[in-house]
């Protein structure tokens, strides 16, 4: 059921999202970035698939998009 809301870490942090398709969205990219900090830190020397790199990539442009104040880049289209 849709509520509006991620928590995450036990109330410690809470996200409020419009749609549940941004919720969706944002739990499915926590997952994968789960997924590829995991292997990271079980083999740190091994390299990253293009599949896990991706989405690292969105990641780095999600946070880029929001910190340098929605300037650089096309996050809908995830471009350049």
């Amino acid at each position: 059921m849709y509520s509006g809301m991620i928590i995450i870490d036990g109330n410690r942090i809470r996200f409020s999202v419009d749609d549940w398709r941004v919720m969706l969205a944002i739990k499915t990219l926590r997952q994968k970035l789960r997924q590829v900090t995991a292997q990271s830190f079980r083999d740190p020397g091994r390299q990253l698939s293009p599949q896990q790199q991706s989405w690292l990539i969105i990641w780095e442009k999600m946070v880029d998009y929001h910190v340098n104040g929605k300037a650089n880049g096309d996050l809908h289209g995830m471009g350049s």
